[in-house]
């Protein structure tokens, strides 16, 4: 009897010690990337059954004027995900911007070639994952007209800020009208 309670007490120490180190190993996996992925994936489904989607009319340069389209979705009353896209001329645009607690984790920027008889092409694309306010990784494809080094961060930061200050302003707009489009000078 004393030699299986022996043997049984290796075995319980055995198991305890693999579920420790197996615990203690998924742990050091799940890093801060694992961490936006999964609010990415989250805000990407929570958007594809609750998204609210509001228009702005602009003008941009020599008084071109452009419709843009902005998409967002709520989680627990605050913004998951927003989404805005326009064309011009032929290419199409696309910002993206996932958050946590109203902090950018991910942005995404495209422009793509928009032609009527061929596929659409990825002219250009990037992708930044934050932490914080610090950006951790920045992925680019393409040529795209946006600066390089340090001064990246903080573009994509106050690109994010400004985009997020426009959503907030027209939200409540949005949220009381339902639908419609609103006009900025």
């Amino acid at each position: 009897m004393i030699a299986i309670s022996g043997h049984i007490n290796r075995m319980i120490l055995l198991i305890a010690v693999v579920a420790f180190f197996s615990s203690a190993g998924y742990s050091q996996r799940y890093d801060w990337r694992t961490r936006i992925d999964d609010l990415v994936q989250v805000a990407d489904s929570l958007s594809m059954h609750s998204q609210q989607t509001f228009y702005l009319n602009k003008f941009i340069r020599n008084d071109l004027p452009v419709r843009e389209t902005w998409h967002y979705t709520l989680h627990n009353e605050r913004v998951i995900i927003f989404e805005i896209h326009y064309f011009i001329d032929s290419s199409e645009f696309q910002e993206v911007y996932y958050l946590d607690r109203d902090q950018v984790v991910c942005m995404e920027q495209y422009q793509i070639l928009y032609p009527q008889l061929e596929e659409d092409r990825i002219l250009w694309g990037t992708v930044g994952f934050f932490q914080g306010n610090s950006l951790r990784q920045y992925i680019t494809m393409g040529r795209p007209p946006a600066p390089t080094g340090f001064s990246r961060e903080w573009d994509a930061i106050g690109r994010f800020r400004d985009r997020y200050k426009e959503l907030l302003a027209h939200r409540p707009l949005q949220e009381r009208k339902h639908k419609g489009t609103i006009f900025v000078p």
